[in-house]
């Protein structure tokens, strides 16, 4: 059984060889950059977490039980993230994957393939949240000046939290899809996670945890000491990692307790056990039931309905696009639901602005309002950034192995990623310049200020999406199999990099006629030849920036899209070039339609 788990697991190693051998062209530019961005990345993270926890331990009195509770809380909201990405990663990987079929057909033990399946949904679940919340447990310890045996500590405590999240995962997993269709069950519970994350973040956000580093707001000290105690559980992993390693901050071994260690591993094998047990009487069960056929849609009226909206599009491709990736947006459960979250998102930040109180420095309070009025256009980017990530460059990677279909069609590959870019733009474009709009009549801003921050928004949203869509086409990944991954890539860390500086760039270029224009109003200063000239250029370039933001990506994108046809001319593993002259294809077939699978290199007719 163990030569047949490591023969299972030997196709994810080799390949992870391979790439480290011979990453391929460009591959280890790949490779350097996102190392120093994630270097980057867990840099900002230590520095932030160590002047967080020493601001909070400045505080006299309090700086002790504020720590502890935000050491607490990474423990238990750690833990959560790792039960439900584990729960997601476990269903597609025990279910849903496609080499499953071959596994279950080939002769080795089906307990072997459930534990190499395991092995590998504990990696690719608990590899992201263990990456961001390290640099902060580091952090821990360097603010607290903790002694070598919290360092040594870190890890035998925190995987077997990890291990027990996975294991009760795919026990759930597991009864579940015995239960329900395992298609049926991820859909509900990724619906039952968007929403009660976006519940729990409402009211915790409506609660105002603020308030809690401002002992003025309660009557005595006792209750404002009564308000930081949150219930925890004495039975629950997360307390013991944090009994444990706690009172290792100080340095000293004399509060250390060795039982909480022993019962950290003693649940995460208990739990293995259990889910051991329950894959060996249900497992093949359920698999048997997971292959159901896809259930028969029928045309939803209100979205055909809906859908005519797109009737006022000239070109009778993209309208075609536009109206197919709108109809597949809101037959996917995964992905219209997701507008929940996006909902809920947007009222918090409108919510964060109303209840600002600048009239309390009346002597500030026109700078302070109209400065956060243009400040808020960087905000308000960063979200339409962040929208443009997750829905417009996925977009041509959604095709997936379909793609075929559209390079065979007459349609050229321009109309192609402007209908992709058409279908997104106008709700990001919309999102964008209701934050912008509601939060200047929040702050009360200035007419002028106001419709500069609009007018700034109102360029800069089309750019950050078709940015999106440009390098969505330039590092497209078509054989994925959750669109949720696209993002992650080389490409997504491009689209990050690319979207800040021009953000970086245009707030940059707008920052000096916004301040001169707060100084002029005040009085402070007059309007000479110096603003006629630079103000007039400044919003030159702006508009060249803009432009430039739009244009490119999009040419980029379609020339790349191009290449890759004429490099590839398909989508799936290449075949074998001909022995011999007498291998190929008679003359009189040479010129059939393509079949499924295999596309025309250069594209449909209408290819420019």
């Amino acid at each position: 059984m163990f030569r047949e788990y490591l023969t299972l697991l030997a196709p994810a190693r080799l390949s992870f060889v391979n790439y480290l051998r011979d990453p391929g062209q460009g591959g280890r530019v790949k490779t350097i950059s996102l190392a120093v961005f994630t270097l980057a990345l867990w840099a900002a993270l230590f520095l932030l977490s160590v002047r967080m926890i020493r601001s909070y331990y400045s505080v006299e009195g309090f700086g002790d039980i504020l720590s502890y509770k935000t050491f607490s809380l990474l423990w238990i909201s750690g833990a959560a993230l790792l039960v439900f990405s584990a729960f997601i990663t476990a269903l597609s990987s025990f279910y849903l994957s496609r080499d499953l079929p071959l596994l279950m057909a080939a002769p080795v033990d089906r307990e072997s393939v459930f534990w190499a399946r395991s092995t590998q949904s504990v990696i690719s679940s608990s590899w992201m949240p263990v990456s961001f919340l390290l640099p902060v447990f580091l952090a821990f310890g360097y603010a607290f000046r903790a002694g070598p045996l919290y360092y040594a500590l870190l890890a035998p405590a925190a995987l077997p939290v990890v291990l027990s999240a996975s294991f009760l995962s795919q026990t759930l997993v597991i009864l579940l899809v015995n239960v329900l269709p395992a298609r049926r069950t991820r859909d509900i519970v990724s619906l039952l996670g968007l929403f009660g994350f976006a519940a729990l973040y409402m009211v915790f956000r409506l609660l105002r945890p603020e308030q809690l580093v401002n002992p003025e707001s309660f009557r005595s000290v006792a209750g404002y000491l009564a308000s930081l105690q949150t219930p925890t559980s004495p039975m629950l992993p997360t307390t013991w990692a944090t009994d444990l390693l706690w009172p290792l901050l100080g340095g000293s071994r004399g509060d250390f307790r060795e039982v909480y260690l022993a019962l950290l591993w003693a649940m995460a094998g208990a739990l293995a056990v259990v889910s051991s047990y329950a894959a060996h009487f249900l497992y093949w069960q359920g698999y048997n039931k997971s292959q159901e056929g896809a259930g028969r849609q029928k045309a939803g009226g209100l979205l055909n309905l809906v859908a005519g909206v797109f009737r006022l599009v000239k070109n009778p491709e993209m309208r075609a696009v536009a109206v197919k990736d709108f109809k597949i947006f809101f037959r996917d459960h995964t992905q219209w639901s997701q507008l929940f979250l996006l909902g809920a998102l947007m009222i918090i930040y409108l919510y964060n602005f109303s209840v600002l109180n600048l009239k309390r420095y009346p002597l500030q309070a026109f700078f302070l309002e109209n400065t956060l009025a243009f400040l808020n256009v960087g905000l308000v980017g960063l979200v339409s950034a962040t929208l443009s990530l997750r829905f417009a460059f996925p977009s041509i990677s959604a095709e997936g192995f379909s793609y075929w279909i559209i390079r065979s069609s007459p349609m050229s590959t321009g109309d192609f990623i402007r209908g992709k870019l058409l279908f997104w733009l106008a709700p990001i474009m919309a999102v964008a310049l209701t934050l912008t709009w509601l939060t200047s009549r929040f702050l009360d801003a200035a007419p002028m200020m106001a419709a500069t921050a609009f007018a700034l928004t109102l360029l800069l949203t089309p750019g950050l999406c078709a940015l999106g869509v440009g390098l969505g086409s330039r590092f497209p990944r078509f054989d994925t199999e959750n669109l949720a991954q696209v993002p992650t890539g080389y490409g997504g860390l491009i689209f990050m990099v690319s979207s800040s500086l021009s953000l970086l760039c245009i707030i940059g270029l707008s920052a000096w006629p916004v301040v001169r224009y707060l100084r002029i109003r005040r009085g402070m200063s007059q309007f000479g030849l110096k603003e006629g000239i630079l103000i007039p250029l400044l919003a030159l370039s702006v508009l060249a920036l803009a432009w430039l933001l739009w244009r490119r990506p999009l040419k980029m994108g379609r020339e790349a899209l191009e290449i890759y046809d004429e490099e590839t001319g398909r989508l799936d593993l290449p075949e074998e070039a001909p022995d011999s002259p007498e291998d190929l294809e008679p003359a009189g077939e040479a010129g059939a339609a393509p079949g499924p699978g295999r596309p025309r290199a250069g594209g449909g007719p209408g290819r420019p």
